[in-house]
């Protein structure tokens, strides 16, 4: 009876994780793992580490690759999501501190607004390259340095919420 009842909630999970379905790693987080961690950045930034350009846990530091795969994730999402949870421990708050005050996430800017053409990130309504519009975004004053670094990270958030990956 059980397996009945939990039945409607497991088929959107196994639709959204299936193979050659492209999963947004950030909602799947949010949806699965959310119950008992924070924000996947939060969580990356305060509970990892990286050493020698690998992830590393607090109580995890041989093989966090080896308990992902024992930590409620299908097999397909392990190694993206190790690598958006390496990104995110590598990365400090810097869109959270300099974009948080008009947009939420990186994520929900990826999700709702940009889009990859031919490897370029653009905007989703105006069809520009992001590096094209961020030094004039908002009048952040971004430096050139600032629109590399953020438009490496939203192009990276865009493949993870778009392609898992």
């Amino acid at each position: 009876m059980r397996t009945v009842f939990a039945l409607p909630f497991l088929v959107p999970l196994l639709l959204a994780t299936s193979p050659g379905k492209a999963t947004d790693l950030h909602q799947f987080w949010e949806q699965t793992c959310g119950d008992c961690h924070p924000h996947a950045g939060a969580f990356a930034q305060r509970f990892l580490t990286v050493k020698d350009g690998k992830l590393q846990g607090r109580h995890h530091t041989d093989d966090l690759i080896v308990f992902l795969q024992h930590h409620h994730l299908p097999q397909n999402l392990v190694r993206p999501m190790y690598e958006m949870l390496l990104a995110q421990a590598s990365t400090g708050p810097r869109f959270k501190e300099r974009c948080g005050r008009c947009h939420e996430s990186a994520a929900d800017l990826a999700r709702e607004s940009l889009v990859a053409r031919d490897g370029v990130l653009h905007g989703r309504e105006s069809g520009r390259p992001v590096a094209e519009f961020l030094p004039r975004h908002a009048k952040l004053g971004l430096t050139p340095e600032d629109v590399t670094f953020f438009t490496d990270l939203l192009t990276r958030v865009e493949r993870e919420v778009h392609s898992g990956g």
